[in-house]
């Protein structure tokens, strides 16, 4: 079947290309409400996938800006990434903690999002992993920093990292909250690593 009327009736309801209507209505066997939900879901699906959010913020930004799939994927690259162990849905720049940042060797943010973990959480599961690479050579400021700094910048080049993400696997945690919470940060680490010259911490406490 051509659904020539149902394909006009989802143009008049989104501009979209008619192909791209057509193909909506062949999974939905013309189903125009099915169509239209399909429709929502898969530019859900687009948006989490471009910017690893969760679902609750995509489906947020996505509302926000009235479905518009490219205004919604710019508006959270412009916020940071939230991971929590409660998986709480505050906005990540308020409150203190740590953004995490993929840096070139001229500073400057690689990062498409940057990571924001609440003070709370850093401090209890992940500040004795970065502390043990200490003392560290800290290039913005051209000498070897003793300590972690948990009210600035704190930079970590890539062979550093990945002893921090080994210390972290070699680590063990029985609450599976926390578990998906490690694994979270050494998979957001190693998506960074390749792309970078630096990993940056930065403490805003």
């Amino acid at each position: 079947m051509n659904y020539l009327k149902e394909i006009q009736a989802l143009k008049t309801r989104f501009s979209i290309p008619m192909q791209k209507a057509a193909a909506l209505l062949k999974q939905t066997e013309g189903d125009i409400a099915s169509a239209i939900a399909l429709y929502h879901q898969e530019n859900l699906e687009t948006i989490m996938a471009e910017t690893k959010c969760e679902q609750w913020e995509a489906e947020s930004a996505y509302e926000r800006f009235g479905h518009d799939v490219e205004k919604a994927v710019k508006h959270l690259y412009s916020t940071s990434l939230l991971f929590s162990v409660d998986g709480r849905k505050e906005a990540p720049e308020r409150g203190m903690g740590y953004l995490i940042n993929a840096l070139d060797a001229d500073m400057k943010c690689v990062s498409k999002r940057s990571v924001f973990i609440p003070m709370e959480d850093f401090d209890e599961y992940l500040l004795e992993d970065f502390r043990a690479v200490f003392p560290l050579y800290q290039p913005q400021w051209d000498r070897v920093e003793d300590h972690f700094d948990a009210t600035g910048r704190n930079l970590f080049e890539p062979l550093v990292c990945e002893k921090i993400i080994a210390r972290l696997r070699q680590r063990t945690f029985f609450d599976e909250k926390v578990k998906a919470f490690i694994q979270r940060v050494i998979a957001d680490l190693e998506e960074k690593i390749p792309a970078c010259a630096y990993i940056e911490v930065y403490g805003n406490l």
